[in-house]
């Protein structure tokens, strides 16, 4: 069985005193009520397991979970059903994945359409609201929003500025981190095709193949709230996933960005805030 690979991270962002968490992203529960026959289960096949040991190490040190997406690998009710049990009642701020929304991985074009057909299945056995949500804790503002499907809104940005107008230090979750060129240019050497990063420029998405490229793409509008978020100086750290890389970086110079490699390899973050 697998052990939990523990990253430690210390953030000064000005608290004055500490605040810890765990840090864990791309889950990927894969039970398959058709007895796996579409065979992702063996990627993951270690993934509950090593949830039950991540949740008991979170209670052994009495610390909260900012999750970032992908906790499911596909939509099947024995995965809902073990979000119900094993994922609901624990304490978690959580920020949507794509395959939280998905039936199964290339069964379908993954377009706004079909997001907001599949989210009606997926969001009752998630916690929070998936495409924004608030909570404040001891005086740190979590806020997480959904750039699952590698866009922003004008709605999410609006709703990002209230929260900074209310005066706390914010930590802001994502599943798909913004675009740097370090990052997309390690993985890319690693072989990935695509980058699989937010606000990618048209030099790096020339290179992706048609329907990779097609998604991931930007619009006006995501480039303008990747810009606000690097501008906000109350937004002091970004906690992203998906690429399934650990990666520390400074947006502009200025603001953290920590991704966190996937959970199914039993990696997670505690992070320190000071």
């Amino acid at each position: 069985m697998q052990e939990l690979k523990i990253i430690k991270t210390t953030l000064d962002i000005g608290l004055g005193r500490a605040l810890r968490f765990i840090h864990l992203t791309d889950m990927h529960l894969a039970f398959d009520d058709e007895g796996d026959e579409r065979g992702r289960f063996r990627y993951f096949e270690n993934s509950p397991e090593l949830f039950e040991k991540i949740c008991e190490y979170a209670k052994e040190k009495d610390l909260f979970m900012l999750n970032t997406g992908d906790y499911l690998d596909f939509l099947s009710k024995k995965n809902l059903e073990h979000a119900d049990r094993y994922l609901l009642p624990t304490n978690t701020v959580y920020a949507a994945g794509n395959h939280d929304f998905c039936h199964f991985v290339g069964r379908a074009t993954e377009d706004y359409e079909y997001k907001w057909e599949q989210i009606k299945v997926s969001a009752p056995h998630l916690p929070n609201n998936l495409y924004f949500y608030s909570r404040i804790i001891d005086g740190v503002n979590f806020v997480t929003l959904d750039d699952s499907y590698y866009r922003f809104t004008i709605g999410q940005m609006e709703l990002l500025r209230a929260e900074a107008a209310r005066g706390y230090p914010i930590i802001l979750g994502l599943h798909v981190p913004i675009f740097t060129k370090a990052q997309a240019d390690r993985i890319l050497a690693e072989g990935h095709k695509t980058a699989y990063m937010i606000g990618a420029p048209k030099e790096y998405t020339d290179r992706y193949p048609n329907d990779r490229s097609a998604l991931q793409i930007p619009d006006e509008i995501t480039m303008t709230v990747a810009e606000y978020i690097k501008s906000e100086p109350m937004i002091k750290a970004v906690f992203a996933g998906h690429t399934h890389v650990s990666f520390e970086e400074l947006l502009d110079g200025r603001l953290p960005q920590i991704t966190t490699d996937g959970a199914f390899k039993g990696v997670i973050r505690e992070v320190t805030l000071i």
